[in-house]
C-alpha cells in the first residue's frame, strides 16, 4: 500500500502588479510597478529591501522624487510557516479592516485544494508592526505572549507610558540572552525616547504557565486575533463607556 501523501501548505510566491502612482511633491502621475507579495525564502534580498525600506519604492520620472508606496502585503517565509497580512489601515478603522481580513481568508480557504492547507497567518496594520512582528518569529517568540508582556508593562508604567501618545515595540538588536528589551516610541513623532527590559526567565515562567489548557484560553480571550496588539486593546478598553454598579 502506498503511504498518503502530507498535506500541502500555501505560500505565496512573489507577485506583482502595475499601479497608477501620483508623485506627493510634483503631482506627475506614472505607472509602476510594485509587489503584492514576497516569498523571502525564494529571494531573500526582498526581505533585505523591506528591512532598509526600499521595497516597493518609487523615484518620479519627472522630478525624481523618491518614496515608498505602502500597500496591501503579503509577507512569506515558508521556512519558518510564516505568513503576515499588511493592510495599511489607519487606527480608526482596526475594526473593519480585521473584517475584511476575515473575509479575504474565508475566500482563500474556499479555493484552496483539499490537499493544501492555509498556515496560520498573521494580520499587521503599520509598517512597525510588520518589522516588529518577522523579528519576534524569528526570535522564536510567541506574539500573543509579547503582547501580554506590553500589556502589562503599559500598566504598571500608566503615568510615564499611556497607550494614547506612545507605542511600545520589541527591539531585537538589543535584546540578550538575559532580557528582552522593548523601546518606547512617540505616536505622533516616531522618536525613540526610552528602553525597557523584561527578564527572559520571567518570559520562560509565562510559557511555562500559560502552556495548560486553561491559561492558554485565558491568553486567546485577552487575545482573540486575527489582530493582536495589547495597545489597541488599552485604547479600545478606554474607549468603552463604563457599565453601571450592580
Amino acid at each position: 500500500m502506498t503511504p498518503p501523501k502530507p498535506s500541502a501548505t500555501f505560500h505565496p510566491m512573489a507577485q506583482k502588479s502595475d499601479y497608477p502612482i501620483r508623485c506627493p511633491k510634483c503631482g506627475h502621475e506614472q505607472t509602476v510597478s510594485l509587489y503584492d507579495a514576497i516569498d523571502v525564502k525564494a529571494e531573500p534580498a526582498l526581505r533585505t529591501q523591506l528591512m532598509e525600506n526600499k521595497l516597493n519604492s518609487v523615484t518620479c520620472v519627472a522630478c525624481g522624487f523618491s518614496f515608498r508606496v505602502d500597500k496591501n502585503l503579503v509577507y512569506s517565509d515558508p521556512t519558518r510557516k510564516l505568513l503576515i497580512f499588511w493592510v495599511p489601515t489607519s487606527e480608526d478603522n482596526f475594526a473593519l479592516g480585521e473584517e475584511q481580513f476575515v473575509s479575504m481568508l474565508r475566500d482563500l480557504s474556499g479555493l484552496l485544494p483539499d490537499d493544501v492547507h492555509a498556515p496560520t497567518v498573521h494580520l499587521v496594520f503599520t509598517r512597525v508592526e510588520l518589522i516588529e512582528r518577522i523579528f519576534l518569529i524569528e526570535a522564536e517568540l510567541d506574539e500573543r505572549l509579547v503582547e501580554y508582556i506590553k500589556y502589562s508593562l503599559y500598566t504598571r508604567n500608566a503615568e510615564r507610558i499611556a497607550p494614547e501618545q506612545k507605542l511600545l515595540l520589541f527591539n531585537a538588536t538589543d535584546s540578550t540572552p538575559e532580557h528582552l528589551c522593548f523601546v518606547v516610541q512617540d505616536a505622533q513623532t516616531r522618536q525613540f525616547e526610552a528602553m525597557l527590559q523584561y527578564s527572559r526567565d520571567a518570559y520562560t515562567a509565562l510559557v511555562e504557565t500559560f502552556e495548560s489548557g486553561e491559561k492558554s484560553a485565558d491568553l486567546l480571550e485577552l487575545f482573540p486575533g486575527p489582530y493582536i496588539s495589547a495597545r489597541a486593546l488599552l485604547l479600545r478598553e478606554r474607549s468603552e463607556p463604563e457599565r453601571p454598579a450592580q
